[in-house]
């Protein structure tokens, strides 16, 4: 019986880039320490926890926002989020 990988069970899709994105995304992936594809994973789930963030602020008025623990905790998760991407960049 032969063991299976965790990679060979997940779901794969082929994505055809337009030209020159390729290399964009290798030089992003290399500088962040990551293959591509989990370069690409973490645009995409950067991606929509910015929509879910940017749907929140949307939904509600600024007053529930900061006067409700949920509202103060989407903030701080943002924010942190925002100050990761600041080390990330700091030169070495």
């Amino acid at each position: 019986m032969s063991e299976r990988f965790p990679s060979q069970t997940q779901d794969k899709f082929t994505v055809r880039f337009p030209e020159g994105m390729r290399d964009a995304i290798a030089e992003r992936a290399k500088a962040n320490g990551r293959s591509m594809n989990s370069e690409i994973i973490q645009m995409l789930q950067d991606a929509f926890e910015k929509e879910k963030f940017t749907d929140y602020m949307l939904d509600h008025s600024m007053e529930e926002i900061v006067s409700s623990k949920e509202g103060l905790n989407v903030i701080i998760d943002q924010l942190k989020k925002i100050a990761e991407n600041i080390d990330d960049k700091k030169p070495e």
